[in-house]
């Protein structure tokens, strides 16, 4: 994985299934809400927190080689300013819908993200997951791409929350929903990236903005007693709040999802859930604070 400094290379990853056994660096621990229905068989999960660049990088080179792709990426400032990657990985591609082309990159400033969406979106890629941390020109972007055909897209950055919920009614009447959002910034001039995508079917979707963990934890409630509604992103805000994209499903399947969690609490949580065959596919970590949404 490289970024400005250390350029990663395309992969074009038919990712094999390998037998390795997820590590125990994933991090789940947590203080909030899950819900789940039933089980079925996951595929091999590498999951990690708390990586430094170097180690990120070194992370990205190893996996890699043994034909695992990223499915989600996090990347956070710790308390001297340094940038930490949370990730998971899997070695079948369908936890990213199917076997894709894709591509990683880490450390980038606002222009150079900028720089790699252009180069990749004109090869045929999207922006699938877009991460960022830090304020003004200290802002750091991590991104996954994949090469998919046949999806419609809106992609933006440094974008305001008003400026978010504007875009989201754009995308709404034109067929897309909010497939990936990430909180950077400070905690009174908030930014976010973030990506629309192509909607399969007729499920409705909403976003939350900004709530506490308190307001949180009743949306979950209120949104869960319906039983469709599901949440499938969730940002951590500098200043612990949090963004949630809400979808309505017939079939939400089986999942859980946490907040509040610390790097510790993350473990705890990724261990138990795992050993009930459960793997993080959504994370997001700002300021120590972790949450993740898992399934099967």
């Amino acid at each position: 994985m490289r970024t400005l400094k250390n350029l990663a290379a395309v992969l074009t990853v038919t990712a094999a299934a390998i037998s390795v056994a997820a590590p125990a660096q994933a991090t789940p621990a947590g203080a909030t809400q899950a819900q789940n229905s039933h089980a079925q068989t996951a595929p091999s999960i590498v999951a990690y927190h708390g990586l430094t660049s170097a180690q990120q990088t070194e992370r990205f080179n190893t996996l890699s080689a043994q034909g695992y792709q990223p499915i989600t990426v996090s990347i956070s400032t710790d308390s001297s300013g340094r940038s930490r990657y949370a990730a998971v990985w899997s070695s079948s591609g369908g936890a990213m819908g199917a076997d894709l082309p894709w591509a990683m990159y880490q450390d980038m400033s606002s222009a150079g993200y900028q720089r790699r969406f252009d180069q990749y979106t004109a090869q045929g890629y999207l922006p699938a997951v877009v991460s960022a941390t830090g304020s003004g020109a200290d802002a750091r972007f991590a991104a996954i791409f994949v090469k998919r055909s046949g999806v419609r897209y809106i992609a933006k950055h440094n974008i305001t929350p008003k400026e978010l919920d504007s875009t989201n009614a754009t995308a709404r009447k034109d067929g897309l929903w909010l497939t990936s959002v990430d909180v950077y910034g400070t905690a009174d001039a908030p930014r976010y990236v973030a990506v629309w995508s192509s909607k399969p079917g007729g499920f409705g979707w909403h976003v939350s903005y900004a709530l506490t963990q308190e307001k949180h934890n009743i949306e979950f409630k209120d949104a869960t007693a319906l039983g469709a509604w599901r949440p499938t992103v969730i940002t951590v805000w500098p200043n612990a709040r949090y963004t949630t994209v809400w979808r309505d499903d017939d079939k939400p399947g089986s999942w859980y999802s946490y907040v509040g969690m610390t790097a510790a609490g993350y473990q705890s949580r990724f261990n138990e859930l795992k050993a009930k065959g459960f793997y993080p596919f959504q994370i997001s970590v700002e300021n120590g604070i972790y949450a993740a949404i898992w399934t099967k």
